[in-house]
């Protein structure tokens, strides 16, 4: 996948890094060189320098052949005529702006605009953490009792498998992560201690499992 990266601070080097490491293709712009220099001699993609709205830039970058175009910029602005040049005269299939300002989503719903809103996504997971700490939280749905969460396995869980563990319509195991591998594991999946297991839970179901948790 080729995917084009207009902001080079915190999220858009952490991006860019993790999907480089994926094995993906990446460009990343940014009008600071000494931002796109912190991305070091590791970095395994190709950088440029100009402004994330620049038609110039985008179609040096190559975003008309982009699979993923995503504006992370410090500015709201910059981040929508970014999706807006992308989108609309490179016709790129997929833009994604970073939003800072909440109020501004109904504007971006308006436009058609995808987008990522850091304040809500933080709030949310604030919100869920104050008042549950059953689990610790991953995504959190306000119109349901299912959250989807991650745990670690004690010592009780060796050598159980997936479907014994798994509860019907309680919980559900999504993925389980044991050192530097995660697997999608199948219902005579073996799990072990330590083992950290990303799961649909229903509120309530710790109660049936903490003897087999960390």
């Amino acid at each position: 996948m080729y995917v084009v990266i207009a902001g080079c601070g915190r999220v858009g080097a952490t991006l860019a890094g993790w999907l480089a490491d994926d094995g993906h293709d990446v460009t990343v712009i940014d009008r600071d060189q000494a931002a796109l220099d912190r991305l070091g001699k590791a970095f395994n993609g190709a950088t440029l320098r100009g402004e994330a709205f620049d038609v110039d830039v985008l179609k040096e970058a190559g975003v008309d052949k982009a699979d993923v175009f995503c504006a992370v910029t410090d500015s709201d602005n910059a981040n929508l005529m970014a999706v807006e040049v992308a989108t609309r005269v490179f016709s790129t299939r997929r833009a994604i702006a970073r939003l800072y300002d909440p109020a501004r989503e109904p504007a971006y719903r308006a436009l058609g605009i995808r987008h990522v809103t850091g304040t809500r996504l933080l709030a949310n997971v604030f919100y869920e953490q104050v008042l549950d700490e059953e689990f610790q939280y991953h995504v959190a749905f306000t119109d349901g009792d299912v959250e989807i969460v991650e745990f670690h396995l004690g010592e009780q869980a060796k050598g159980m498998t997936v479907g014994a563990f798994e509860i019907r319509n309680k919980l559900r195991v999504a993925a389980v992560r044991r050192g530097d591998h995660t697997f999608i594991p199948g219902r005579r999946f073996q799990l072990e201690p330590d083992d950290l297991v990303v799961a649909a839970a229903r509120t309530g179901v710790k109660t049936r499992i903490s003897h087999l948790l960390k």
